[in-house]
């Protein structure tokens, strides 16, 4: 085939067809050299996106815990504050829509509901809001609505608060807190007694444990469900795994346990906070009573931005009534009852009867503007483009520390998002690691994180990370890995050599030999402390080297292929 045929190819595959994009470049003797990634770089259809993003110094790709900053939602901003310092109470009204306004209804904005729709998968738009508090806040307020066990529940033990055993502390925090504050009723109403006396809220959590690694298996949640269903009231999951970056197939488990789900009346929730902005849903297929994400993650809102919930539109909100406020109220209603109240103008289905205060448009122009834009591109382009992105990170870091891994994220990409997992073998403190990545080199300056134990996370961005960013993170950390177990290497030969020392010496005066003087002890002192400083030496400048040269295969590479700018 000729290069302008394969260069079409891998054009059309880097936003349709993943398979085919990391067919084309491993076929290439150089497919991975940084020369290479540089060409991709320049070919890329949705290379236009780098330029959205403010990035100085540091590249980003922990953008799983926080993305950087996304410059036309700072334009958005600026908008709203000309509007408000122009025009105040008008930026309020639908006349005002086209310059930044329509505060009023922002948090429903038709043309960001829609944006929205087409990433989760929603039926109607009510079953979406958009709100200034972050996750934590929004499960807070949805289970706390949907945790409502009856007398008959506490007698015969269906009072149960079933998620993942290593879900984020910030959710267990938040069920913890529900389950006291359930108890606590149950107290009031004098459902317990001597004889029965009240729960802790660690006996009514059902947590579903992973293995080894922190992953789960489909198929134990499933029998844990069905298993335990009798005792339940809420199951709460998460789509992607924090710490691991495993996907859960949601639709399977969900699938497979409608059944039950329906017969012993269970609340499904659903935590997407490393979902949003990095993989697409499909909630319209699923028995999944609410969700809420994070803004701040793939979506690169300021930290803490809020998101948004959802609930299901089919929810029986007289059973599971929410806290409203005059928001919940039709908006071209309310205005003429602003001293009254009226229960007939309330909105009673989705997420939009969760409506409560005026939110901030300010709060929600990050999360807003982010998937307005991207969903005019397309998911299915950008997720395309996030795969190849991922793969190609995953062969590189395969190649050139594959016998030095171990890799925690599922290879599967259908049980996995952009976020790559693993251990380096031998090195128990990766925060050594993380450090090390964000000290100046002349490869630069690159942010990753790690979560215990010793967990290694990675993302490419399919908006801001580059080939050439990939390939020059990974020839840092291919660096920084190699310099500490040499390191360790050699702390452990200075270990045993002092062992070894006082091995001598025990044996010495065992054997009868004349009883070491002071002189002599003060001269097996010295070796020994020579020794050491030797060894420490030597281990500074082999650190000097690696530093300063580079030795690593990565590098070679580069060096055949032109290099690295500095």
């Amino acid at each position: 085939m000729t290069l302008e045929g394969t260069m079409k190819e891998l054009i059309e595959a880097m936003t349709s067809n993943p398979d085919e994009f990391i067919r084309l470049i491993s076929e290439k003797s150089d497919g991975f050299s940084q020369e290479y990634a540089a060409f991709l770089d320049s070919i890329d259809p949705l290379k236009g996106l780098y330029e959205l993003f403010e990035l100085k110094g540091l590249t980003p790709f922990a953008g799983h815990s926080l993305g950087p900053v996304f410059k036309p939602a700072v334009k958005e901003i600026e908008r709203i504050n000309e509007l408000q310092a122009s025009q105040l109470h008008e930026g309020h009204f639908p006349e005002t829509r086209e310059h930044g306004g329509n505060w009023f209804d922002c948090d429903i904005e038709e043309e960001a509901i829609k944006a929205m729709q087409a990433m989760l998968g929603f039926s109607e738009p009510c079953e979406f809001l958009y709100t200034q508090e972050g996750l934590s806040s929004n499960l807070g307020r949805l289970v706390d609505t949907f945790y409502r066990p009856t007398l008959m529940d506490w007698q015969s033990g269906k009072t149960g608060f079933c998620h993942l055993g290593k879900e984020f502390f910030s959710d267990q925090a938040v069920i913890e807190s529900v389950l006291k504050r359930g108890i606590q009723t149950a107290k009031g109403f004098g459902v317990f007694s001597a004889s029965k006396p009240a729960p802790s809220p660690s006996s009514l959590t059902l947590k579903i444990l992973p293995d080894e690694k922190g992953l789960y298996s489909e198929e134990a949640i499933i029998d844990f469900v069905k298993k335990h269903a009798g005792q339940m009231q809420i199951l709460h999951l998460s789509d992607i795994v924090f710490s691991t970056g495993q996907r859960l197939d949601i639709t399977r488990i969900l699938t497979e346990l409608k059944d039950t789900i329906e017969q012993y009346h269970i609340i499904v929730g659903l935590d997407l906070a490393h979902t949003v902005g990095n993989r697409t849903l499909n909630l319209c297929e699923l028995p999944v009573t609410y969700a809420v994400g994070c803004g701040y993650k793939h979506i690169c809102g300021s930290a803490g931005s809020g998101f948004g919930i959802y609930v299901n539109k089919n929810t029986d909100l007289e059973k599971y009534p929410p806290i409203q406020g005059w928001k919940a109220a039709a908006s071209d209603k309310v205005f003429d009852l602003i001293d009254g109240y009226d229960s007939e103008i309330m909105m009673q289905k989705g997420a939009w009867a969760f409506r409560c205060s005026n939110p901030s448009p300010i709060a929600l122009a990050p999360v807003k503007t982010y998937i307005k834009t991207m969903s005019q591109i397309g998911w299915d382009k950008l997720n395309a483009k996030s795969e190849c992105l991922t793969r190609y990170m995953h062969a590189l870091i395969q190649q050139h520390l594959g016998d030095k891994i171990e890799w925690i994220t599922p290879d599967d990409p259908k049980k996995r998002g952009a976020m790559l997992v693993f251990r380096v073998k031998g090195i128990s403190d990766v925060r050594q690691i993380e450090t090390l990545l964000k000290t100046a080199n002349e490869l630069g300056t690159f942010e990753i994180d790690v979560r215990p134990p010793n967990n290694i996370r990675v993302t490419a961005h399919y908006g801001y990370t580059q080939f050439t960013d990939i390939h020059k993170m990974v020839a840092r950390l291919e660096q920084v890995v190699h310099l500490l177990l040499e390191q360790k290497k050699q702390e452990s030969l200075i270990l045993t050599s002092i062992k070894q020392g006082k091995e001598s010496v025990f044996f010495e005066q065992q054997v009868g030999k004349t009883a070491p003087s002071s002189l002599q002890h003060a001269s097996t002192d010295k070796e020994q402390e020579s020794l050491t400083l030797t060894a420490r030496r030597e281990s500074g400048f082999f650190e000097q080297k690696v530093e300063k040269k580079g030795p690593s295969s990565l590098q070679h590479t580069q060096a055949n292929t032109g290099g690295c700018n500095p």
